[in-house]
């Protein structure tokens, strides 16, 4: 099935309707007042619509499609037969449907039920008709050919059949001169009429786009700009607040795809009429289905995720239909609902695949807060969840780092309004430091990160001792490092013994854990010292091992920890039954990890102590290991 493609319309109308009146509700029909897209005055040779452009298409396959509908409702088959074929070949509607698979009467059916959906649409949104005179002529025009296309009606005999659509009622020659004659035949639409041309228009292509993808309109910009407009007034004269809501969260998002889930999961922050669309699952499945099937929306699908956006022609265009300080609220609304829809934990891998969909968002929004002053703390929020991302999912160094130096400058922008996250802000800052330029270069952001959180006595705190501890230790500072893990130590133990939180107990092992590794690393292999060292390291992972349940947090690097200092103590067969059980752990993982890896690697080592022939085969399985991870 081929994606439809807009014909090209031609020279763009000269006369369009700035974007900045498009909220308005003022009837369409109205004496004096142009369509969406156009002008007052008659339609020259440039109009979309005018005789150069789409409307003589249109209005021919427009009768095509009548015919269908006539000979159906007289039941005369062969005739149908043969509208339908034509139909199926209409320039008018050859962007549109199926073109692949199917006969011309089927092909046919499909434009027939979807042209007559159209006409019907343009019936129901058609502006009042004022009874009498012309000023009524193009809602009043309009009307009678939905009649005469949707249900099959002949112009004859429209004066009854059009009886309470609209007053006064009109019969006989009068009125097909004032249809025929007077609009659609002529193809130069009077200003008059030109309303009336343009909705039917609109109508009838967004029916056509039933269930296929949005065109993109990128032969002619000023005809999405005009099918835009028409769009936006049509939900105001609707009431459909939550769906025009919709449409400017989404121009003020980056040109990228959304997730729809975040839609349904962050309305919070939204304004009323959207929130109540993100309450409601239904609500916002409709809202969707309604402005994909009037081709102002993109739906696509990545695997089991949906995401959502504005064509690319038609993006800019919600924005701007607001003022300044509107849009400067807008993006602010926009933060926060990141900020709730983004998981903050970008640590976990779960979180990276929301993280990859939303970036694009996320620069595009900071950006604009940089550029306006405003949502300075929001920024600086999701600018530093980017960098641990970057920093934790790609390893893409440089990009961590610009986002933890553009969050650290934004927070201090806004008058750093907290100074715990602040600290976070930092921390993450000096880690990606470390990760591009080494440790020593990150001791100064951690510095300023422990002064920020002087006289604090709590995991979070602890937390951010032992990293300067371990970035001390790489930079060659081993006393100093040693110093500062028994600091990060006594202030994990005092926040634990407060709290008794299993937060708390977990930044506890995680310091015993890291001091242990510390300790290993910088006392010899083999010795009096070497043993002393390994005594203390057991009980320091004794105490780690009795704060959590089996397999909890940092068991697996207790259990690798645990085998080497007994290894030290010449206890081979305690540690190769040690390492023998955290392979099997990692294995269960089904993925290549570094813990993996170190545990193999330790445990050839004590099989060869052991005079162990596996250990060759064990080797073997640790390079594998080092060759899936560096792919």
């Amino acid at each position: 099935m081929k994606t439809p493609a807009t014909p090209s319309s031609g020279t763009p109308h000269p006369g369009a309707v700035p974007l900045g009146e498009a909220g308005t509700t003022r009837s369409e029909g109205s004496r004096g007042s142009a369509g969406p897209g156009g002008a007052s005055g008659a339609a020259d040779s440039t109009d979309p619509l005018g005789p150069g452009g789409h409307w003589p298409l249109l209005r021919a396959g427009l009768r095509l499609a009548h015919a269908v509908v006539a000979h159906g409702v007289r039941d005369e088959r062969e005739e149908e037969h043969e509208s339908l074929c034509a139909l199926a070949e209409a320039p008018a509607f050859a962007a549109f449907g199926p073109q692949e698979g199917c006969t011309p009467l089927e092909r046919g059916r499909w434009l027939a039920e979807r042209v007559v959906r159209g006409v019907q649409q343009a019936r129901d949104t058609a502006p009042p008709v004022v009874p009498g005179g012309l000023s009524g002529a193009a809602g009043q025009a309009l009307v009678l050919w939905c009649l005469h296309v949707a249900v099959g009606v002949p112009l004859g005999e429209l004066g009854a059949a059009q009886h309470g659509d609209i007053e006064p009622p009109l019969a006989g020659r009068d009125l097909v001169q004032k249809i025929e004659g007077r609009m659609w035949l002529s193809a130069r639409p009077t200003a008059r009429a030109e309303a009336g041309i343009r909705t039917l228009h609109h109508e009838v292509q967004a029916a056509l786009r039933d269930r296929f993808p949005t065109r993109e309109d990128e032969a002619d910009a000023e005809l999405a700009r005009a099918h835009f407009v028409h769009e936006w007034r049509r939900l105001a004269h609707l009431g459909q607040e939550s769906e025009r809501h919709l449409l400017i969260l989404l121009g003020v998002l980056a040109p990228a795809p959304l997730r729809v889930t975040f839609l349904a999961e962050a309305w919070g922050p939204l304004p009323g009429p959207l929130r109540d669309l993100g309450t409601d699952t239904y609500l916002m499945a409709l809202a969707l289905r309604r402005l994909l099937d009037r081709g102002v929306l993109l739906v696509t699908s990545r695997g089991d995720t949906r995401l959502v956006a504005l064509p690319p022609l038609m993006q800019p265009l919600p924005s701007r239909c607001l003022d300044a300080p509107e849009r400067r609220r807008w993006n602010g609304l926009a933060l926060r609902f990141l900020g709730v829809a983004l998981r903050g934990d970008t640590h976990d891998p779960d979180s990276w695949p929301e993280w990859r969909d939303a970036r694009p968002h996320v620069l595009h929004l900071v950006s604009l807060a940089e550029e306006y002053g405003e949502g300075l703390q929001e920024a600086a929020d999701l600018m530093d969840r980017l960098s641990v991302f970057h920093r934790m999912r790609d390893d893409d160094h440089d990009a961590a780092l610009a986002a933890a130096d553009r969050a650290v400058r934004l927070f201090e922008r806004a008058g750093v309004p907290a100074p715990v996250a602040y600290a976070t802000y930092l921390v993450n800052q000096a880690m990606a430091v470390r990760a591009v330029d080494g440790p020593a270069a990150a001791l100064e952001p951690m510095e300023r990160a422990l002064a920020v959180e002087e006289g604090r006595v709590d995991g979070d705190h602890a937390q951010t001792l032992n990293l300067y501890a371990s970035l001390l230790a790489g930079a060659g500072h081993v006393r100093k490092a040693a110093a500062a893990f028994d600091d990060a130590l006594a202030t994990a133990r005092r926040a634990h013994r407060d709290t008794g939180s299993d937060e708390d107990a977990g930044a506890v092992v995680m310091v015993l854990n890291d001091y242990s590794v510390h300790l290993l690393h910088h006392s010899p292999e083999q010795g009096t010292t070497a043993q002393d060292v390994a005594r203390d390291v057991l009980a320091l992972l004794d105490e780690a091992e009795s704060l959590g349940p089996p397999g909890g947090y940092g068991t697996e690097q207790i259990m690798l920890n645990r085998a080497e200092a007994l290894r030290r103590l010449g206890r081979h067969e305690e540690a190769r039954a040690e390492l023998e059980r955290l392979v099997a752990a990692c294995e269960e993982w089904d993925e290549p990890t570094l813990l993996l890896f170190a545990a193999l690697v330790g445990l050839a080592e004590v099989l060869d102590d052991l005079d162990d022939p596996r250990h060759a085969q064990v080797l073997r399985r640790a390079h594998e290991v080092d060759d899936l991870l560096d792919t």
